[in-house]
C-alpha cells in the first residue's frame, strides 16, 4: 500500500478570506520551497534585466539613427519623442515576463502563480474593475487641475506644447501601452518580488509585510533620484497596490489602478508637452502630494467595496470573477 505525497491542490481563494494575503505572498513556499530558491531566481531575472537594458539601448540607438537625433539623451527622446516612450514603455512591460521567468527557474512554478491565487489572469474581474479606478481618478484628478490652475500654477509643469502630429502619436502610444508598463511593474515589483521576500517567512503574515515594504521601497527607488515627498508618495501607492493585491487575491486590481493612474495623467501632460520620465529632483508641493495619496486610498476603497459586493453575489461567497 503505497500513500501518496502529492500537495493538495490549491482551490481558488475568497478575495475577502483573511488568509487570502498570506496566500498570495506565501504562494512559492510549498513543499519544495529551499532559502536559496529565491536566490536563483533573482540572478536569473537579473540576467533577463541585463538583456532588457541591452536591447532597450540598441532599440534607442537605432531609432536615434532613423529619426537625426543621435545627439538626444534618453530622458528627453522619452519626454518629447512617441518613439522614445514607446521604448520605454515596451523594456518596462518586459516586466511581466522577467516575473514568469523568476518563479520557474527559482521555484518551478507555471507564469499563472504570479497573477492570482487562481493560478490564471482574472479577466472578468480586471474588467469590473476598470470603470470603478477610472470614474473615482478622473474626477479627482480633474479637481486637483482645477484647484492648480485656479491658484496660477501650470497643473503639469513647464512645456511646450507639441505639434499636432506629434501630440497625437504621444496620446496613442500613451493609451496603447502605459497599461503594459503597469503590468510589467506591479508584476515584477507586486508579483515575483512580493512572492520571493514571501517565501522566505515561515509566518505568512510576517512575509506578507516584508513583501510590502521591500516591495514599495524598491519601486520607488527605481524612478531614481526624486524629492523626497514624491519618493513617499511612490512608497504610499507601493503599499496602496499591495493591499489590493491581498485582499482581491492577484495582481488584476493593482494592474488596472496603476494603468489607469498613469494615463489619465500622462495624457494631458503629453499634451502639455510636460511629459518626463523621472519627475525633476524640485520640491514637490505637498498638498499636489496629499492630493495624489487622497487620489489612491479613495480609488482602493472603491475597488475593495465593490470586491466586497462581488463577493455576495454567490451563495458560496466567493466572487463570480
Amino acid at each position: 500500500m503505497t500513500t501518496s505525497t502529492a500537495p493538495a491542490r490549491c482551490t481558488p481563494a475568497d478575495p475577502g478570506s483573511r488568509y487570502t494575503a498570506a496566500r498570495y505572498t506565501g504562494a512559492l513556499r510549498g513543499p519544495q520551497h529551499r532559502w536559496w530558491r529565491p536566490l536563483v531566481g533573482a540572478a536569473a531575472v537579473t540576467g533577463g534585466l541585463v538583456a532588457v537594458v541591452l536591447a532597450l539601448g540598441i532599440t534607442f540607438g537605432v531609432a536615434q539613427a532613423l529619426t537625426g537625433r543621435s545627439g538626444t539623451a534618453l530622458d528627453e527622446a522619452v519626454s518629447s519623442t512617441w518613439w522614445g516612450l514607446l521604448a520605454m514603455n515596451l523594456a518596462l512591460a518586459a516586466g511581466v515576463p522577467l516575473a514568469w521567468l523568476g518563479v520557474r527557474a527559482g521555484h518551478r512554478r507555471g507564469p499563472g502563480a504570479v497573477s492570482s491565487v487562481e493560478g490564471r489572469w482574472r479577466w472578468r474581474w480586471a474588467l469590473r474593475v476598470v470603470p470603478v479606478v477610472l470614474a473615482v481618478l478622473v474626477a479627482a484628478n480633474l479637481a486637483v487641475v482645477a484647484v492648480e490652475v485656479l491658484a496660477g500654477r501650470a497643473p503639469f509643469g513647464p512645456g511646450t506644447a507639441p505639434g499636432a502630429r506629434q501630440a497625437v502619436a504621444l496620446v496613442v502610444v500613451v493609451v496603447l501601452t502605459t497599461p503594459l508598463q503597469a503590468a510589467g511593474e506591479e508584476f515584477f515589483f507586486r508579483g515575483w518580488l512580493s512572492q520571493a521576500v514571501g517565501s522566505w517567512s515561515a509566518r505568512p503574515a510576517v512575509g506578507a509585510v516584508l513583501a510590502a515594504l521591500a516591495s514599495a521601497a524598491l519601486f520607488s527607488a527605481a524612478h531614481g533620484a526624486e524629492d523626497p515627498l514624491l519618493f513617499a508618495d511612490r512608497v504610499v501607492f507601493g503599499l496602496v497596490a499591495s493591499w489590493l493585491v491581498w485582499r482581491t487575491g492577484g495582481l488584476e486590481a493593482a494592474v488596472v489602478l496603476h494603468a489607469v493612474n498613469n494615463v489619465v495623467l500622462m495624457v494631458p501632460a503629453a499634451l502639455a508637452g510636460a511629459l518626463t520620465v523621472t519627475p525633476e529632483v524640485a520640491p514637490v508641493p505637498p498638498l499636489l502630494v496629499a492630493a495624489d495619496v487622497t487620489c489612491l486610498l479613495v480609488a482602493a476603497a472603491a475597488v475593495t467595496a465593490l470586491t466586497r459586493r462581488a463577493e455576495r453575489t454567490r451563495p458560496d461567497g466567493r466572487s463570480g470573477r
